[in-house]
């Protein structure tokens, strides 16, 4: 009595051989497991922070600028706070509460509260600036992000209008103020 051996056909081994070995390639860098943020903002993370969606919007004029994120604090038990977020690219005014409750998100814009504002901007639309947020409890974290400019869905984002002087100042032209009050009309006698 003989035993037959089965024999696999050589195209059967070479592809379960492609299958074992398809996801092996791509490795720690493969594209699934980068950040990815499907917005015109970019996302990062420290600890148990993640900033979603961090942009710059700039004003008409170009010298001012709204910071768009939202800092997401994914820590279940802890709180945190933002303690400062600045920019070489310019002065940034950081308004409202810092706090970042934990399990919350927590959203900046034009008319949020908190907001961060950008004066004397030297960054244009299209160009990248840096912003770095210091956390009380986290590693500070540093974005490279783009400056937009305030047009389609950003159009709501600029700063509001400068705040307008209300407080009198003399004119250097003098207006007369006087009104003649007096009307003449023709006195009728009677006659008899």
């Amino acid at each position: 009595m003989s035993r037959t051996r089965p024999v696999l056909h050589p195209v059967l081994l070479a592809l379960a051989a492609l299958a074992l070995t398809a996801g092996c390639a791509a490795g720690n860098s493969a594209q699934t497991l980068q950040p990815y943020s499907p917005a015109d903002g970019v996302v990062a993370n420290s600890g148990d922070i993640r900033v979603l969606n961090a942009l710059v919007v700039a004003d008409a004029t170009g010298t001012t600028g709204v910071v768009s994120l939202t800092i997401v604090n994914r820590s279940s038990t802890s709180n945190d706070s933002l303690t400062n977020l600045t920019s070489a690219d310019g002065s940034v005014d950081l308004t409202g509460t810092r706090d970042l409750p934990s399990g919350q998100a927590v959203r900046f814009g034009a008319t949020t509260e908190p907001s961060a504002t950008i004066s004397d901007l030297k960054k244009k639309a299209g160009q990248e600036i840096t912003l770095t947020l210091s956390f009380a409890r986290t590693e500070p974290i540093t974005l490279h992000t783009l400056v937009l400019p305030a047009k389609g869905a950003y159009a709501d984002i600029t700063p509001g209008p400068a705040p307008v002087d209300t407080t009198d100042t003399p004119t250097d032209t003098p207006t007369d103020t006087s009104t003649d009050t007096s009307t003449a009309s023709p006195s009728v006698s009677p006659t008899n």
